[in-house]
């Protein structure tokens, strides 16, 4: 029983003699009885903050919900760093003379055409959070005015604008602007292209600015740079391409508070759900799953071929509401050997594989309608079901954590006495229990029960190994000059419990109403001096 740490409390219990001294010499012995520790444990306190409920018979089930694996809009588009350089210079071989404020030239709209790889044709890109940063270089005598428009970048109906004034030089002038919350029309100039912006340019004189000679060739250049844009909604034709999953783990927790031997559960059920929230096609192939025991070092394969190959269809839309749809996959005794998979008691799970977006033939067949938005994705959950009906030799459970007395004085003045262990216990099983005393180096100084008198039995069996009634018993554990000499130089405390399943093939049952009740008292002789 994890909790079972709560025995190191008792450690503690000689801080609790500090009084207050007063000079005097007066000294005499008193009994003190002292309670540590009392508490009432059920078997929550095996798995920590996993859940556990119990079904119609009273029988406890152990229920995990773990999301296993994510692929997120982010990781599968991003809009490339991409840097342009503009260039708004005279093209006449005739100088002309600008005054100020007076327009230089007007230069029509561009576009600019993004590369997403993969063939993807995106007609929509909306930013979640991106930079835009500019470089301005003026080869006048006098500052420029800019204007630079975007006008198919908009932002609460406003296109994305920049106006600024270029100070004369190379380089002279450098902007950063956010493009967080703009919507990006990739449709081009006239509304057929994809992957596409148009951009405008107005340059002009600035107003406080000298009259100044224009020659061909000069004029203004600005170095754009689009970089960390992350999408947050994206629409269009994403292409067809393949994801490779590489061999990863994720958090399982099943068996991270325990070991046992000979474990093996009655049955199982485990669930796999891909949640598929793209507005597009996918293939999923999953191998190579395997439960891992990282304390005792064991693994087990899945032997199934469901997840070989996943066909995955695409999500529905309702403004932005999102419908994903959903592929469940189930795993049984008959389908799989889920039974000996999860009885490994795995802490964490290993996989890999490949996701291919858009697999069908013809490929586009959304008509440049695929879509996605952010913070949505592929995701893999394994949910799973254990009724607690097994067979097993032992459980070990155990922990560890600081330990400090205080005043170790305080420890010179106990004469003899023990802790008084009272337990009652109503689980099919004996506890054998054990904790070590350990320096700073975390060698072991003493331990704390004294062998042949460290078991709690368990509760009265019939013969299906059911709890007819709870055992009381009182371990007597001494306090020895040697066990308070280790508790001055203990840093730390490892308490380990054996749980001891009883003899025979027969299965074992946890129920909700089992308990095991714990006291822990200190009767110890004390000198008391004032």
């Amino acid at each position: 029983m994890p909790h079972l740490k709560q025995f190191s409390l008792f450690l503690v219990i000689f801080s609790l003699f500090l009084s207050c001294r007063k000079p005097a010499s007066l000294n005499w012995d008193v009994d003190l009885s002292v309670p540590l520790v009392n508490a009432d444990l059920d078997i929550k306190n095996f798995f920590g903050d996993t859940l556990v409920a119990s079904d119609e018979t009273g029988l406890l089930h152990l229920r995990l919900n773990r999301e296993i694996y994510a692929l997120k809009l982010d990781s599968l588009f991003q809009l490339p760093d991409t840097s342009i350089v503009n260039s708004f210079t005279f093209q006449a071989f005739v100088p002309i003379t600008l005054n100020p404020g007076q327009t230089f030239t007007f230069f029509p709209a561009s576009e600019l055409e993004f590369e997403f790889g993969a063939d993807a044709a995106l007609k929509r890109f909306d930013v979640q959070s991106g930079v835009l940063s500019v470089t301005f270089s003026n080869d006048l005598t006098e500052a420029m005015d800019l204007v630079y428009v975007i006008p198919n970048a908009r932002k609460n109906g406003a296109p994305l604008t920049i106006s600024v004034t270029i100070p004369p030089g190379q380089n002279s002038i450098t902007q950063k602007y956010s493009l967080d919350g703009y919507q990006m029309d990739l449709r081009g100039l006239d509304g057929t292209k994809y992957n596409t912006i148009s951009q405008a340019y107005t340059l002009s004189v600035n107003p406080n600015s000298n009259t100044v000679t224009v020659t061909y060739g000069k004029g203004a250049k600005a170095e754009l740079t689009y970089s960390k844009i992350v999408p947050k909604y994206i629409e269009g034709y994403f292409g067809q391409q393949s994801v490779n999953i590489d061999s990863d783990t994720a958090r399982f927790d099943i068996g991270k508070t325990f070991t046992a031997s000979n474990f093996m559960l009655d049955q199982v059920r485990m669930d796999f759900y891909i949640k598929n929230e793209f507005g597009a096609e996918f293939r999923a192939s999953l191998s190579d799953i395997k439960s891992i025991n990282s304390t005792n070092q064991n693994t087990v394969a899945l032997q199934s071929s469901q997840l070989s190959v996943v066909n995955l269809n695409r999500a529905s839309k309702s403004g932005v509401g999102v419908f994903p749809s959903v592929k469940p996959l189930y795993f049984n005794t008959n389908n799989s050997n889920i039974v000996p998979f999860i009885s490994n008691l795995p802490d964490k799970l290993s996989y890999k594989g490949t996701i291919e977006l858009n697999p069908l033939n013809p490929p586009n067949i959304s008509g440049y309608n695929d879509f996605a938005f952010y913070d949505t994705g592929i995701r893999i959950w394994a949910d799973v079901d254990i009724p607690l009906r097994y067979s097993a030799d032992y459980f070990l459970l155990q922990s560890s954590g600081p330990i400090s007395i205080g005043n170790s004085e305080q420890l010179d003045r106990v004469n003899a006495g023990y802790f008084n262990v009272i337990s009652e216990n109503g689980f099919p099983f004996q506890a054998r229990l054990q904790a070590y005393l350990k320096d700073e180096n975390g060698l072991v100084l003493d331990s704390i029960f004294e062998a042949g008198q460290n078991t709690i039995p368990a509760g009265t069996l019939n013969a299906q190994n059911d709890v007819i009634t709870p055992v009381s018993t009182n371990l007597k554990i001494p306090v020895s000059d040697s066990k308070i000499e280790a508790l001055k130089a203990a840093k730390s405390v490892e308490v380990k419990s054996y749980l001891l399943m009883p003899p025979g093939p027969s299965l074992i049952n946890l129920y909700e109403h089992y308990k095991f009740k714990i006291k822990i008292v200190a009767e110890l002789n004390y000198n008391v001096k004032l």
